[in-house]
This record gives C-alpha cells, sequence and structure tokens, in this order.
C-alpha cells in the first residue's frame, strides 16, 4: 500500500511541471536545441505544442534531411504559422547551404524578417554554411533592416554597399559578430557607425579589411579581432573597454587613449604603439 501511494505521489511530482503555465514552458524550451525541443512533445498533452511556440527559432540545413527547396519550405510554413497564431519570434537562427545567390531564397528571406511576427525580434543569427572559408553570396540588404536587434551574427557572406543600402540605426544592438565575411573598410565604418550602443564587437577572420577605427563606440566593453595573412591595422581607444582579444598580423594603435578599466588583455602577433596604456 505505501509502495502504491509512493508512485501516485511520484506521478503527482512529475505532474507539476505539466502543470506550469505555458509562458514557463516556453522559457524551459528556449534553453535547449530545436531538435530537443521537438522531443519534447512526447511528455505530455500540456507538451504536445508547447515546442511549436516558443519564441526562439533555429533552423539548419545541416541536420536536414532534404533539400535546399524542401528546406525553406519547412521555414516558411513554421514562419507563417507564427504570423497566423500572431506568435512574436525573439530570436531567429538561420543556416543554410549557399553556393550562389538564389533570388527565390531572398524574396523568402524579406518576407520572413518583415513579418508582423518578427517585428521586435531581439537575436538574429545568420550563417552561409557553404563550407567555404570565405562566403562568395551576398547578404540580402533587409537583415540590416531590423531596428530592434540586440545580437546580430553573421558568417560566411559578401557584405558590400547593396547590403547596406537601407541600413538603419540600430538604437538597441548590443553585439554584433561579423566571422569570415568579404567586407571592406568603409562598408565596416557604415555599419558600426549605426550601432553607437555596440558593447561587443567580434570580428574574426575577415577578408579586404585593411584599417579599422573603433574610437566612437562609447560603449564598447569587449573586442575582438583576428585575421590571418594580410596585414591590418586597428585605432582603438575607448576608456569603456574591459576585454581586448586581438591575433594575427595586426599594427594596433591606441590613438592616446586610456584603458582605464581594462582587466583582460591578449595580443597575439601584434605590433603595438600601446604608449599610453594604463590599467
Amino acid at each position: 500500500m505505501e509502495k502504491v501511494k509512493a508512485e501516485v505521489n511520484s506521478n503527482n511530482s512529475t505532474d507539476r511541471i505539466s502543470e506550469l503555465p505555458e509562458d514557463i514552458l516556453q522559457r524551459i524550451l528556449y534553453f535547449v536545441s530545436q531538435d530537443d525541443a521537438v522531443r519534447t512533445s512526447v511528455l505530455s498533452k500540456s507538451w504536445r505544442n508547447i515546442w511549436c511556440t516558443r519564441p526562439n527559432l533555429d533552423f539548419s540545413d545541416n541536420t536536414f534531411k532534404g533539400n535546399n527547396q524542401q528546406f525553406l519550405s519547412v521555414v516558411d510554413t513554421t514562419l507563417q504559422r507564427y504570423c497566423d497564431q500572431r506568435l512574436r519570434v525573439e530570436e531567429f537562427h538561420l543556416r543554410i547551404f549557399l553556393r550562389e545567390m538564389d533570388h527565390e531564397f531572398v524574396s523568402l528571406l524579406e518576407k520572413w524578417i518583415r513579418a508582423p511576427t518578427v517585428t521586435g525580434m531581439k537575436k538574429l543569427r545568420f550563417s552561409n554554411g557553404s563550407g567555404h572559408f570565405l562566403g562568395s553570396v551576398d547578404l540580402p540588404s533587409v537583415v540590416f533592416e531590423v531596428e530592434s536587434l540586440q545580437d546580430l551574427h553573421v558568417e560566411s557572406f559578401v557584405l558590400g554597399r547593396e547590403t547596406i543600402e537601407r541600413i538603419v540605426v540600430f538604437k538597441h544592438l548590443r553585439s554584433l559578430c561579423l566571422e569570415q565575411v568579404r567586407i571592406k573598410d568603409d562598408v565596416f565604418e557604415t555599419i558600426i557607425s549605426n550601432c553607437p550602443s555596440i558593447e561587443t564587437l567580434v570580428v574574426n577572420q575577415c577578408k579586404r579589411l585593411k584599417k579599422i577605427k573603433v574610437n566612437h563606440l562609447h560603449n564598447l566593453k569587449k573586442f575582438s579581432f583576428s585575421k590571418r595573412r594580410v596585414d591590418c591595422s586597428i585605432e582603438i581607444h575607448p576608456p569603456s573597454l574591459v576585454t581586448v582579444n586581438i591575433s594575427d598580423n595586426i599594427w594596433l594603435h591606441d590613438g592616446g587613449g586610456y584603458f582605464r578599466n581594462l582587466n583582460s588583455l591578449r595580443l597575439w602577433r601584434v605590433k603595438s604603439s600601446l604608449e599610453h596604456l594604463s590599467s
């Protein structure tokens, strides 16, 4: 009798999680992968459709069994369902294999990002998983039209003048990561000049960059830069900096600034003129 009672209590304890409010269950799923979120649908009736309503979406064709057209159809259907149910999307991660620009893909991307359901989107990660070291496909300009973004990560695309032709001022952007992209100095300058509140800037293995100035980023706390084989110069002296990580054939100028808040500095293969460095 006691054993039966213990089992009942155990089952009741397990069900307590399922009885939590929907927004709490969504928050739990926020911290797991898309695949794991789908698996929770078999836990109980309460969990059955929660994975379909969580505010962060993560799509990758690396794990998708099908071609590009089928993959895009899945993404499009999912976002359309979010629109139909008036569900919000706060984070959108998309990794897709592109050898060349696909006009159908551009049209779909513009549709997705401009949809009412993503109004207020905070985090966008967009990666061309072509397997090449540097992307050769132009990043659609619509990516730089999402004014609400707080975190933007772009990987393996070309960022040219057309990419930023309709760029908005990112008043809320706190983190910008450019990884393995092709970008020239003037385009880079235009982008960061429209990110006045940025706190974290990561630029890794980007081609065509020759000179970087980030002196006007007064809220910048973390700066990370790496670039192989080709020389590049950096001018940096925001006093707000806390962490600096720079490597590979870089000439670093401090511009006469003082790093009063710096608590982590890593320089590797860097030529420096940090005469005024202080902690």
